[in-house]
């Protein structure tokens, strides 16, 4: 699976654990005392203001007098930086201070982008964004770099979302906003439902930062402590195993917090790990709590962010060298590629999915077939629709009992049986759909799953919109929006319910229907 063959975005380490200035300040004298009288000819830099004398504000943007260092160097000492502890924009700044570079060209070394890789991954973020990219070349980039040309507006929200900074700390303008001006309660505050799936996707940058044995709690040994390495990594993938249990049925202002803790916590022992086997099982956790976010996300509607967290996910599997991991978090790729209708990368995520196994029947390939088979109905291709659904249906039924929930990541009955459903009634096959919604609507997992629970009976209201029957189906409509919690009023339901009414005039001589109308836009608009 190649970075074009489904959706990617460069994105922070999120949740790095408490890091020491005092390190950070050590590698960074150190490399000082080695190499920047050499580069600069005397020039003396500190770490805290740049060139000591005649240097210019942190925040303008700077056309370097200095020759700058080459970009090895930069990536040398952003690695060292972070090695020690630091954030990518603390790599930024001093790599900044050290090499000469712009603090856009520091960030692109932080990250250990070349200039290509750069623009590629800014050019995924636009596509994302329904924006055009067309203009952007790596010759552009370097302008801006240099300091001979400056980003457009929908460009530099480009940037800052690649980089996971602002403008003047990429060196575009100042920040004159005084300290303490923000209330310290912030990331308490936009845990509401309107700000949360934004102050979810921005992670680390927002939570307040804990040490380390605060951050991990009592439940979780340190990675440093008495019992550290394999006990901890145990209780981590114990963890993730019990959450993938809770995807659809908990809150996302609960679920998706729980998973960032988790995140915290793989990350500690990440920095304390020296085993290569060990590296790789925490990286695999982290990769199945960085999809399960996603996921969460996809639910209620947050496209970007998703697609952020499908992206960290699959780069920590692949570091994880888990064929299976990876093929679990392309299936769900396309699943989320499929209802953001997003239909070139979600077909190709769903074949890499089913690639798992080289053909031998797997989870990851059946749910490869129930993305497919997503992206088809939603195409109006029936007959690629049937097909999909049969072949998810026939690998299923050849899948090992041990394989059904591997570790706790298999595929379900109920999982099967809902794609299969949901797929069948987008295509408007509502006929075969109907016995297999029942099926699932009277398997346990259904009470729990409260967005799936109330899509199906959204797609009963589809059938029943089709017959020509508009007053039971604005009923079914009612109903199921109010039986759902405020939180779950978001993403997927809306939207969904917004398809259904499609066909019908938006007159508001079909009274019902109005009334429907005004209630899911009134209710949406409140939230």
């Amino acid at each position: 699976m190649t970075d074009r063959e489904w959706p990617t975005k460069r994105t922070d380490d999120h949740f790095n654990a408490v890091f020491s200035w005092h390190l950070i300040r050590f590698c960074t004298n150190h490399v000082q005392n080695c190499e920047v009288r050499r580069h600069h000819g005397g020039v003396p830099f500190s770490i805290d203001g740049g060139v000591t004398s005649g240097a210019e504000p942190r925040g303008r943007m700077v056309h370097m007098t200095q020759s700058p260092h080459t970009m090895r160097c930069a990536r040398r000492i952003a690695r060292e930086v972070k090695k020690a502890g630091g954030s990518d924009h603390d790599a930024a700044s001093v790599t900044h201070r050290h090499c000469g570079v712009s603090m856009l060209r520091a960030h692109r070394a932080a990250r250990g982008f070349t200039l290509v890789e750069a623009v590629e991954a800014l050019q995924e973020v636009l596509s994302a964004r329904g924006v055009s990219a067309d203009g952007l070349s790596h010759q552009r980039l370097s302008r801006w770099e240099q300091g001979h040309d400056v980003p457009s507006p929908h460009y530099m929200d480009a940037l800052c979302f690649l980089y996971r900074s602002r403008p003047d700390r990429l060196g575009f303008g100042s920040d004159y906003s005084e300290p303490g001006s923000f209330p310290p309660n912030e990331p308490e505050d936009a845990m509401n439902r309107r700000n949360f799936v934004g102050f979810a996707a921005a992670g680390a940058a927002l939570l307040p930062v804990h040490p380390v044995t605060e951050l991990i709690g009592v439940d979780f040994d340190p990675p440093g402590g008495s019992h550290a390495r394999l006990g901890y990594v145990e209780r981590l993938e114990e963890s993730v195993e019990r959450s993938s249990a809770g995807v659809q049925s908990m809150s996302p202002a609960e679920f998706i917090p729980a998973r960032m803790m988790d995140l915290a916590r793989v990350q500690a022992g990440l920095l304390s790990a020296t085993g290569a086997a060990v590296r790789r099982r925490l990286q695999r956790v982290y990769a199945r709590n960085a999809g399960l976010i996603a996921i969460r996300l996809s639910d209620v509607g947050a496209v970007a962010e998703s697609f952020e967290w499908f992206a960290i996910a699959r780069r920590a599997a692949r570091a994880a060298e888990d064929e299976a991991v990876q093929g679990w978090v392309a299936g769900w790729t396309g699943d989320a590629c499929a209802f953001h209708q997003q239909f070139k990368p979600g077909l190709a995520a769903a074949q890499a999915a089913q690639s798992v196994g080289a053909g031998r029947p797997s989870p990851e390939a059946v749910l490869g077939c129930l993305a497919e088979a997503g992206i088809a109905a939603r195409l109006g291709d029936r007959r690629a629709t049937f097909s999909a659904v049969a072949r998810a249906d026939r690998m299923f039924a050849l899948l090992p009992a041990v394989e059904l929930h591997r570790g706790g990541f298999g595929v379900s009955e109920y999982l099967l049986r809902w794609n299969q459903a949901n797929a069948l009634a987008l295509v408007g096959a509502h006929a075969e759909a109907a016995p297999l919604r029942e099926r699932v609507l009277a398997l346990p997992q259904a009470g729990r799953d409260l967005i799936g629970r109330g899509l199906l009976c959204l797609d009963e209201a589809a059938a029943e919109v089709d017959r020509g029957e508009l007053e039971s189906a604005c009923h079914t409509i009612t109903t199921t929006w109010l039986a759902l919690p405020p939180e779950f009023q978001v993403g997927q339901i809306p939207e969904r319910v917004r398809e259904v009414l499609a066909p019908l005039p938006a007159t508001r001589s079909v009274r019902p229907v109005a009334e429907v109308r005004e209630l899911i836009e009134s209710s949406v608009s409140a939230g």
